[in-house]
Parts: structure tokens; sequence; C-alpha cells
């Protein structure tokens, strides 16, 4: 039988979670897409400190090319 889950237990799968949010840390690019202000953060939902706004685009910068 194919399986096509690329972890073969929960605890493999709980590793790699644990790498993203430590591969997140102080490496979130937040852009408010209402006052246009930029800045790093550590958290997905990261509120704009210049306006309050909750509308800000995030992108995780491990994302990003070294080039």
């Amino acid at each position: 039988m194919f399986n096509s889950f690329p972890f073969s237990n929960a605890d493999q799968l709980d590793q790699w979670h644990q790498g993203i949010k430590n591969a997140n840390r102080n490496n979130i690019f937040c852009h408010c897409r209402t006052c246009g202000y930029e800045w790093m953060d550590s958290i997905l939902d990261a509120v704009c400190t210049k306006c309050d706004s909750k509308d800000v685009e995030r992108i995780s910068s491990w994302q990003f090319p070294d080039d």
C-alpha cells in the first residue's frame, strides 16, 4: 500500500512543526496593508505597531532565496 504521508510517525511530524517554529523566530517579514509599515517579527498574528491594524501581510523570511 502506498503512503503519501511524508512522516512515518507523529513524533517526526511534531519535530518538523518545531523546526518551522524555530525558523520563524524573529524571521517573519510583516507588511501593514493599512499604513505601509514593514518590520520583522516572530509571531504570525502580529498587529502593526504603528497603526494597530490587523491587516498585515506575513512572509516567513526563510522562504526567500539567499542569492
